[in-house]
């Protein structure tokens, strides 16, 4: 049982403890006072008493008890604590069997360039979660880049459509020209309470909109990933107008960002480690071409923030020619 939940359940259980309960004598290294104490429970870190002339309970570490003493005073106290130490024990033993048996203890190991973007695939499948709604308003992020709503809730739905699609021989999006934002944007007049109320009511949210909002959220909360590395790789591939929703949610979106850049950075290097090998030489060609690509998407996503937009044709450029390695 946890420790805290064993206190917690004996702290609970005071009031209704038997006039016989049982007794337990302490003393401390060093120090020649011994101290009679009502026994409540303990566990391999501390033992939990109560004092006898009052209602005072007090936990004390083993460490700061004279432990020979103690074994040789209290036998069934002492008992209880070897019986837990050997229960622990035996619990870390297993763990560490457990683990040695572990098929999983071994990651799979690339041998040529075939066998690398197999493991490269599966990896682009984790799951990712997309934009956090609850810490940003979507109206007012669609409003700060300029699309509508139902736009966005559009490019979610083909974010997740594109993250199922795994296979090899997919065609890859046409790509649509991406202009670049301008780094500094003309500051706009201030409303008058008049115009902003009119433009509030301009902006009336549909019922649509608000529903899916509502089932991203809950989504979101329950950690449903629906979205991965490959999903974002062919949105942002093509651009233009279908990429600009996700361009907008991988800006906001930090957790999904640091995941997709962890896996470009290790698998950059194990294309690189892998090219090393005196028997990939036939392979050593292609695998730094991988590595490149990888490293060029993990630089342009690792750029990625929500003030920085002078990185979106690159990213683009970049999505593109990984994706035409991996699904050749």
């Amino acid at each position: 049982m946890h420790p805290v939940r064993r206190f917690l359940i004996a702290a609970l259980a005071l009031a209704s403890l038997p006039a016989f309960a049982e007794t337990v004598q302490l003393r401390r290294t060093g120090n020649a006072t011994i101290i009679t104490f009502e026994y409540i429970t303990q566990d391999e870190t501390a033992i939990m008493v109560k004092r006898l002339d009052s209602d005072a309970v007090l936990n004390y570490k083993w460490e700061d008890l004279d432990l020979d003493w103690i074994k040789k005073n209290n036998a069934k106290v002492w008992a209880e604590r070897e019986q837990l130490l050997a229960e622990a024990k035996a619990e870390k033993k297993m763990t560490k069997k457990e683990a040695e048996a572990d098929p999983f203890a071994q990651e799979a190991t690339a041998t040529d360039t075939k066998s690398f973007l197999a493991i490269l695939s599966i990896s682009l499948q984790d799951g990712l979660k997309g934009i956090n709604l609850a810490q940003n308003k979507i109206d007012a992020v669609c409003t700060e880049f300029q699309i509508e709503e139902a736009q966005f809730w559009a490019g979610f739905d083909d974010l997740k459509r594109a993250s199922k699609v795994a296979g090899k021989n997919e065609p890859i999006p046409k790509a649509e020209p991406v202009a670049e934002e301008p780094k500094e944007k003309t500051p706009t007049k201030a409303l008058t309470p008049k115009a902003k109320a009119a433009a509030a009511k301009t902006k009336t949210r549909s019922a649509e909109n608000q529903a899916a909002e509502a089932a991203a959220k809950k989504d979101f909360e329950a950690d449903v990933r629906a979205f991965n590395t490959f999903g974002y790789l062919r949105m942002l591939a093509e651009g233009g107008t279908k990429g600009k929703p996700i361009w907008m949610m991988l800006r906001r979106s930090t957790a999904d960002r640091e995941a997709m850049k962890k896996t470009f950075d290790k698998y950059a290097k194990m294309a690189g480690d892998l090219a090393d090998k005196p028997e990939a030489k036939a392979s050593k060609g292609e695998l730094m071409v991988l590595k490149k690509a990888l490293e060029n998407c993990a630089e342009s996503v690792g750029k990625v923030t929500r003030e920085n937009t002078a990185v979106e044709a690159r990213l683009q450029t970049d999505c593109r020619a990984l994706l035409t390695l991996v699904l050749r």
